[in-house]
């Protein structure tokens, strides 16, 4: 006890010295106040932070508005609905107004008046993204730019045209949530209206996802922002793998900031360390690990960095990158303008990041160097940008808008947020003390760490005890009913493109056999097909069974894909997995004969099973007895005669879940048109059943539609599948009605939609479209979205397009709870196939009564149609006002589809050599 004692004594000094402190600095301020009271002026030296502002003499506010202004952040809905919740209940009396569209409805005097009912239902504003009064990029200096969109005439001051209509309106305080940009154009506003004996109180809210605010510590949105991106990377990581020497690129917004990417970063990786792996079946941590973070405060020497990421690739198959998107921006302007381009400006004089291309350029500067064979560019932007706020920032958010009110109603303007040279005050900060282009602080200490731990040096991957010896505990040996024979060795192997199913499929069948038949050794073929023809393989251990429930919490295939069709006999000499002469059926068979195998369970579309099926067919020609079993995956939902493939219930999901944040980049841009391209080739079900669940998604949630949030605009306005064909120009007739009428257009469309004739349109003009192993053309060189957004475009009148693309994000996911349930079903079963040698594929079958079984594998084909008399499609469709078929003919106007400017989100996967042809 006394020992403890003593040692307390020098906490008590560090204690007493800082109480010592706190008294010199609130003397300090007492000195300061009487100066200012005095007349006196603060000295020279202390900084202007420290100055102390007494409130003006409050006098009674009657009427107030609010606008949002800049690009969209996950607070703006929820900084509007916290203002009018705060007004409301301390302050009823007073009018609010809401500006719609930003400074350009200020200029245009279109208001929102916020009505009872408003007040009622303002808490539903916190549910939602983007900013249901509208924002928009306006600079009130930019005369120029203000005439050419039709916001003030010739010969007009936009500062001028903007306080005569606050003047107008007697609005006496104004809350602008925005960056630095709208909160100081509204201070200027505000000074210009002084000069003229006008009083306007402008209060700001700090919005920006990039946090470069100064000296605010903490701007709303950011937190959400971070969250959502590790979200989206958590889902899109697994890309890595379908291929080897995977390098996937994470470009994530913030133009001259580093703090989104390294908050995105740090969230990533600590949701990620809360996840289980198995590395004994390839599921290793490191793979799913960040490997570099560049930000814009980082100076990058690319040979020194190549040269550490080689070896990462080297160790482990694949490399994963998070970039700020203003990271080497200023080298590729200058590439840019060395070679004659001019990249395009915004209206602040900001270069449009999109036409920089940063992900691209660090997948061309980093490829070749370290030997990636695929490069796969992946912006979370969008997506992280229009979420909903989270938690953390909904508590931020509340303080704030409550403070606003506080200074409202004291008359007191400035930028409400936490004062970093104020010891973190929250406080009206003064307009002059707001700047932008506040870098991130590379010197934090989280920071440091998590660089220090990603750049530490990485060994080769261990996988193991490599025996696959599974004796139960005691001795027990279980017995078969009769008839029934225990195989010796089963194989696994997943094949073709990802799936929302292949993780947990390959650890369901692991669990059934390791709870029934715990003797039965089970091997996995590492990358489908192609580690069957090189012999590799990974052995399920004791300890692979033990974590195997792991596998159902992520996506991906822990195993790996690959995409390689048997009988495409130069395609497998072109990737080296087999020499000429030699017969890629013939060498697949060996290697199951050589490795014992006497049940093969393949994990697959229709190409993997049928190929399987071949295989088997050519063994027992061969006198060797091997049962394949298949699993069918695929997202398309399109084999015959399967009721439901596994992974489709979640990709649908997730597409939803996709576009629940994009949608509300409509609030960004007057006549908006978005386009969200679903995978699909032939088959447009995953297309219909995402915009069902989106739609339902919709229906749970609550809307205001006086202040601007209506259920209409988050809508799905028209369905694109393969399955019916499209009249442009009765479908372009329907939407521009809605164009009119609402201010934008939400489409969804398959990505196998209209592809022939696009197809046939681009191969008659000269273009060469490359084709996969299996001859289907890559649909990413189609561009079907972007090619619809286009034609629809220039009918109705859109004056932005934007593709999103939810495939990757979608197809990688883990699987839902449905979908869990349906490979639950279907891994029992094929166990129990696998004990009676039945070989087929396990499925409900749609030609059987929808009875569980294993299908005949002759009975297998892909091509399935989606059914468009499914009823609750024609119902869809008849609640959107679309028709499959429309009667005599439609023609509309159109102008130039070469003038529409579309911004597609990139997901740029090429082979790296491409990338360096001279």
């Amino acid at each position: 006890m006394g020992g403890g004692a003593g040692k307390a004594a020098p906490a008590d000094k560090g204690v007493q010295q800082r109480l010592a402190d706190q008294e010199q600095h609130i003397e300090q301020l007492k000195q300061q106040v009487a100066s200012l009271q005095k007349g006196g002026a603060v000295p020279n030296d202390e900084h202007p932070a420290t100055q102390l502002r007494e409130p003006p003499q409050a006098t009674a506010v009657k009427k107030v508005a609010m606008l949002t202004a800049g690009g969209l952040a996950p607070c703006l809905s929820s900084a509007v609905g916290g203002l009018i919740e705060r007004y409301s209940e301390l302050h009823p009396g007073v009018e609010i107004v809401c500006y719609a569209g930003g400074y350009k409805g200020l200029l245009l005097g279109q208001s929102l008046p916020v009505t009872p009912a408003v007040r009622r239902s303002a808490s539903v504003l916190h549910l939602h993204g983007g900013s249901p009064i509208g924002n928009s990029r306006v600079k009130l200096s930019n005369v120029k730019d203000c005439v050419k969109r039709g916001y003030v005439k010739e010969g007009q001051d936009p500062r001028k045209v903007a306080a005569d209509q606050l003047i107008r309106d007697g609005v006496e305080v104004l809350h602008t949530i925005g960056g630095d940009d709208t909160n100081l154009a509204a201070a200027d506003l505000a000074a210009f209206l002084a000069e003229n004996k006008y009083n306007l109180t402008v209060i700001g809210l700090p919005k920006t996802v990039d946090n470069d605010v100064y000296p605010i510590k903490q701007t709303l949105g950011a937190w959400t922002a971070a969250e959502q991106g590790a979200n989206f990377f958590a889902n899109v990581v697994y890309e890595h793998s379908c291929n080897p020497k995977m390098f996937i690129i994470h470009e994530v917004m913030g133009r001259s900031c580093g703090y989104l990417t390294a908050a995105t970063a740090r969230h990533y990786r600590a949701k990620l360390q809360s996840k289980g792996v198995v590395p004994g079946l390839g599921l290793h941590f490191e793979r799913l690990d960040v490997h570099a973070v560049y930000l814009p405060e980082m100076p990058l020497d690319i040979e020194t960095e190549a040269a550490r990421l080689k070896a990462v690739m080297d160790a482990i198959g694949c490399v994963n990158i998070f970039v700020s998107e203003g990271a080497g921006v200023e080298a590729i302007v200058k590439e840019m303008e060395a070679t004659g381009q001019k990249p395009p400006t915004d209206a602040f004089g900001h270069v449009k990041l999109d036409a920089v291309n940063v992900g691209e350029w660090f997948g061309q500067q980093f490829s070749k160097l370290i030997g990636a064979e695929k490069v796969m560019v992946q912006k979370s932007g969008y997506y992280a940008r229009s979420a909903p706020a989270n938690p953390s920032d909904l508590s931020l958010i509340k303080s704030c808008t409550d403070f606003a009110v506080q200074c409202a109603m004291q008359r007191m303007s400035g930028v409400i947020g936490h004062d970093e040279d104020m010891n973190g005050a929250l406080r009206a900060i003064e307009f002059t003390r707001i700047k932008g282009g506040k870098p991130f602080d590379c010197s934090q200490a989280w920071f440091k760490e998590m660089m220090d731990d990603i750049q530490s040096p990485m060994g080769r991957l261990k996988g193991g005890d490599l025996s696959c010896t599974a004796l139960a505990p005691n001795g027990y040996v279980p017995h078969l009913p009769m008839g029934l024979t225990m195989p010796k060795r089963v194989a696994l192997m997943t094949a073709g493109g990802l799936a929302p199913c292949l993780s947990s499929s390959v650890g369901g069948l692991i669990e059934r056999y390791n709870e029934l038949y715990p003797t039965v050794e089970i091997i996995c073929y590492v990358g489908g097909f192609k580690g069957l023809l090189q012999g590799e393989f990974l052995p399920v251990t004791p300890e692979v069974r033990r974590r195997a429930s792991i596998l159902h919490l992520h996506g991906g295939s822990p195993i790996g894909n690959s995409r390689v069709k048997l009988t495409n006999v130069k395609d497998c000499i072109t990737r080296g997995l087999t020499k000429e002469g030699q017969d890629p059926q013939k060498v697949a068979a060996e290697q199951l004969v050589k490795h014992g195998v006497d049940v093969l369970h393949t994990i697959g579309g229709d190409d993997t099973n049928t190929a399987a099926a071949d295989l088997a067919l050519f063994l027992r020609t061969n006198n060797y007895e091997l049962t394949v079993i298949g699993l069918p995956k695929t997202i398309d939902n399109d084999v015959y005669p399967l009721s439901q493939t596994l992974g489709a219930y979640t990709a649908a999901q997730e597409g939803a879940k996709y576009f629940s944040n994009v949608v509300y980049e409509h609030n960004c841009n007057p006549k908006m048109l978005i386009v969200h391209e679903v995978m699909g080739r032939g088959c447009g079900y995953l297309t219909a059943a995402t915009a069902r669940v989106y739609r339902q998604m919709l229906n749970s949630k609550g809307f205001n539609p006086g202040v601007g949030l209506r259920k209409e605009c988050l809508d799905v306005h028209a369905v694109f599948i393969p399955e019916i064909p499209v009249n442009i120009h009765a479908e372009a007739a329907r939407l521009r009605h809605i164009m009119k009428e609402l201010d934008c257009v939400n489409i969804f469309i398959s990505e196998g939609a209209g592809v022939d004739d696009i197809v046939k349109e681009k191969e008659s003009r000269g273009e060469e479209l490359p084709r996969d192993a299996f001859g289907h053309v890559k649909l990413d060189a189609v561009k079907p979205g972007e090619w619809f957004g286009k034609q629809f475009a220039a009918m109705i009148g859109a004056e932005k397009v934007l593709v999103q693309k939810s495939g990757y994000f979608s197809r990688s996911a883990p699987a839902n709870a449905e979908d869990l349930r349906l490979i639950k079903s279907c891994t029992d079963h094929a166990v129990e196939c696998a004990l009676r040698r039945e070989p087929g594929v396990i499925g409900h079958d749609e030609d059987r009564g929808h009875v569980l079984r294993a299908i005949e594998f002759e009975r297998i084909k892909g091509g399935k149609p989606f059914d468009i008399r499914t009823s609750w499609f024609i119902e869809m469709l008849a609640s959107m006002g679309q028709k499959m078929e429309y009667e005599g003919s439609i023609r509309v106007a159109a102008g130039n589809v070469d003038d529409v400017s579309v911004r597609v989100t990139s997901e740029c996967h090429v082979q790296s050599a491409a990338l360096f042809i001279n």
